[in-house]
């Protein structure tokens, strides 16, 4: 006898809760029901209202709206305010859930599929007007982002926000395998050399753009000069070991890399902890993909911003909904992509709105033209983004009841590193899972006299 369509969704809706019950063993089944729940229903509806959600639900399985509503208003509301807390009974099992708790177990999740053991992180916060400000984490992949960890902090709340990100890296630490070699992207703005040791301790490896504001001091040499200065050839990248900044607040011992592309007005300035020989000014190019990650989540793609929800807490418990949305998108469609291109003619090209940014080439960087996010744009543009390949599938197969999982396909890094980018040691893996502070690591900036150009001593 042939299964109705209807017993097909609700035998996706049930794999897919078990699914997120087995990977994130944090939540309780009720809890994974309800994230299974909004997952589907934000990419049914194309949108993170809860309005929307209900409706595209109620449309796909018949579920009584009122009931739907309350349960997915269930789900994010804090324990104090959820239905019968508090009077006994069935009351009694009402809990709070902390969404940072169950990111480890995302970024595992990714890292599961993931091949080889090169992973790019991305950190940069988002405004949602003046109502808040959500400081987050993503694995960058194929132009887009998929977040990781994030927390939610009310709109201009006075405050460092360094503890935040310092806490959130260490969360994820213990859950990356020993042996992997991370790079963690800034934008300007962002740089704290409290930061950037955190990372070294870590046993990652900064990336992180700075001003072109202070002094700098390639190492062996007597004077400062003026990182406004700091200007190479157009097209050309150059790196050395040097000191930052004179004030005792920024001061840093890092490599300093520098990049000049053709049309702009500013070099990128990049401190890290490698070899001059082996950082690559290109890699910084990615760092525009966690924008298109936010384009995605914020506007033409889950509309986050229009959600009612007034309560810190509560959006990030529906920023996780958005991030296994979003994980479960760009996995169907890199996917989609990398099958796309097996089959492509040779030579065909097609351009659309939906063009987004593949790996950055700075070696052609002065023959390309500008891409929108300010990076230089690569020869070739990709035909759809990999989250539109993604949605279009999911959006068909759940229609007709089928759950279509995928698989990661990473790009490898512009000018790959065969040798000299160190992994992350067994131990720093280990000690983070138990709390205790990372062994000591020393930068692998060398400390031998570099002859600079505008050194004067």
């Amino acid at each position: 006898m042939a299964t109705s369509t209807a017993a097909k969704r609700r035998q996706s809706l049930a794999r897919w809760t078990d699914l997120l019950a087995q990977h994130l063993p944090s939540l309780s089944r009720p809890e994974a029901k309800g994230l299974a729940l909004w997952s589907i229903g934000i990419v049914l509806a194309r949108s993170c209202s809860l309005h929307a959600v209900v409706l595209a639900l109620s449309c796909w399985l018949a579920f009584n709206p009122l009931s739907l509503r309350r349960r997915l208003q269930e789900w994010y509301r804090e324990a104090a305010a959820k239905k019968g807390h508090g009077s006994g009974a069935w009351g009694v099992q009402r809990r709070d859930w902390d969404p940072n708790a169950i990111s480890a177990d995302l970024l595992a999740w990714i890292l599961e599929d993931w091949p080889g053991n090169q992973l790019v992180l991305a950190l940069d916060p988002t405004n949602f007007g003046d109502r808040f400000t959500v400081l987050n984490i993503s694995v960058l992949y194929r132009g887009c982002a998929v977040p990781v960890i994030w927390t939610v902090v009310e709109g201009g709340e006075p405050g460092a926000w360094e503890p935040h990100w310092e806490r959130m890296l260490r969360t994820l630490a213990g859950r990356v395998p020993a042996g992997w070699q991370v790079l963690v992207l800034t934008d300007r703005g962002m740089y704290s050399p409290s930061l950037f040791r955190c990372l070294v301790q870590l046993h990652w490896h900064p990336f992180l753009r700075i001003r072109a504001q202070g002094f700098y001091r390639p190492v062996g040499s007597q004077n400062w000069l003026e990182l406004k200065d700091l200007r190479p050839p157009i097209g050309e990248t150059q790196a050395f070991p040097a000191e930052v900044f004179k004030n005792e607040a920024g001061h840093l011992e890092c490599t300093l890399v520098a990049f000049h592309g053709k049309g702009y007005a500013e070099p990128w300035l990049i401190v890290t902890d490698l070899e001059p020989e082996v950082a690559k000014a290109s890699w910084y190019g990615l760092r525009g993909w966690i924008e298109q990650g936010y384009k995605r989540v914020k506007g033409e793609g889950w509309n986050l911003p229009r959600t009612r929800i007034r309560d810190c807490k509560r959006l990030e418990r529906v920023w996780l909904a958005v991030a296994v949305a979003t994980m479960w998108v760009l996995m169907v469609g890199g996917e989609a992509e990398v099958d796309g291109q097996a089959t492509k003619t040779e030579g065909e090209e097609c351009r659309t709105e939906e063009e987004t940014p593949c790996l950055p080439d700075l070696s052609t960087a002065g023959e390309e033209e500008k891409a929108s996010d300010g990076t230089e744009s690569p020869k070739t543009q990709r035909m759809w983004s990999v989250f539109g390949r993604g949605w279009n599938v999911l959006r068909n197969a759940l229609a007709v009841g089928v759950l279509v999982l995928g698989s990661w396909y990473p790009e490898p890094w512009p000018d790959h590193p065969s040798h000299g980018l160190p992994p992350t040691p067994a131990a720093c893996a280990a000690r983070a899972t138990q709390g205790l502070p990372p062994p000591a690591h020393q930068t692998t900036a060398s400390a031998r006299r570099i002859v600079h150009e505008d050194d004067s001593s």
